[in-house]
């Protein structure tokens, strides 16, 4: 019989359970926070030239489709940093060195403002988007 094998055998035997209450905890598998609110649907400016789809996953994922409806262009972000307070939430998306900020106040659920922010740090868009719809269909 050979003890060295046995000996690995029960140690792994015996840390296997623990592994896997640790990995398999639900407690530890929340993926977004509870106290942030996010805005989802479809926004659209007051020209009707751009598009802003916000969705929020089952996972929590939360992305940023844009959609320029006079020239085709889109734009597809994730990830976005999430500050704020229950008074004025910001999330902002990254493009490389650009910012797209969205603000969104809870008490005002119909509306966000669109922010986007060149690598100088200047404003290069700033545009108040109403609710209109929860999809592209606009």
């Amino acid at each position: 019989m050979n003890i060295k094998a046995i000996a690995l055998a029960s140690v792994i035997g015996l840390s296997a359970p623990a592994i896997t209450a640790i990995t398999l905890n639900p407690q530890s598998a929340s993926a977004m926070p509870t106290d942030f609110v996010r805005p989802t649907g479809a926004f659209m400016d007051a020209s009707q030239q751009w598009v802003l789809k916000l969705n929020l996953d089952e996972f929590g994922a939360y992305t940023y489709d844009a959609l320029n409806r006079n020239t085709g262009d889109s734009l597809n972000l994730k990830n976005a940093e999430i500050a704020g307070n229950n008074q004025r939430y910001t999330y902002t998306f990254k493009n490389g060195d650009y910012k797209y900020i969205i603000a969104y106040r809870p008490a005002d659920t119909e509306y966000i403002r669109l922010t986007v922010v060149n690598p100088q740090g200047n404003t290069i868009l700033n545009r108040l988007m109403q609710k209109v719809g929860n999809d592209w269909d606009v």
